[in-house]
């Protein structure tokens, strides 16, 4: 995933925040698609209320998104935004708490916890989404291998012959050992 419209559709295939007013959470996973990096996928996404302290104390809510290199959380505001980063070597487990009638997401860092507020009938869901992307070694996806196909390089190698830069035998020489 990589647009905050396929992170939303994500949520409501999975039951996650399901529900929730679209314009609200496009919002805020706006906020996270627009902090992607080229390389970067979204594996599994959700919303939840951020760093609750009491009924009253928090940080409202947040976008929330394991990507294939960090966990990044985004909040759209009246004026402004947030955007905050956990690299995945600094993230340890993620774990649910229920206290009185919330479920808590607690995201364990090598530095922090994190406790996000969820409800009842997603917690669950969200915790086994996100424990199997981030146990899955595939997830740590590498950049994509840039290197030329040999048709690429050729094609290369024919605008190094045509600007001069090249001579025939040496393009003739490349594209030998290019084929072979």
């Amino acid at each position: 995933m990589k647009t905050a419209q396929e992170m939303y559709q994500y949520c409501n295939q999975q039951h996650f925040f399901g529900g929730t007013d679209p314009s609200f959470s496009l919002k805020h996973f706006e906020v996270l698609a627009k902090n992607l990096r080229n390389d970067e996928t979204v594996l599994v996404c959700f919303l939840g209320m951020h760093n609750r302290q009491s009924a009253t104390r928090n940080d409202g809510f947040y976008a929330y998104a394991l990507t294939n290199q960090r966990f990044i959380m985004g909040q759209k505001k009246m004026l402004g935004e947030t955007f905050r980063v956990i690299t995945r070597s600094n993230l340890q487990e993620f774990r649910l708490m229920k206290e009185h009638s919330l479920d808590y997401l607690m995201v364990l860092t090598s530095e922090d916890t994190i406790p996000i507020v969820l409800t009842e009938g997603e917690s669950q869901a969200i915790l086994i989404a996100l424990t199997d992307a981030f146990e899955d070694p595939s997830a740590d996806e590498q950049p994509k291998d840039t290197s030329l196909t040999i048709a690429e390089q050729l094609i290369k190698m024919k605008e190094l012959l045509d600007a001069g830069i090249l001579s025939p035998a040496e393009f003739e020489k490349i594209k030998k050992d290019l084929l072979q």
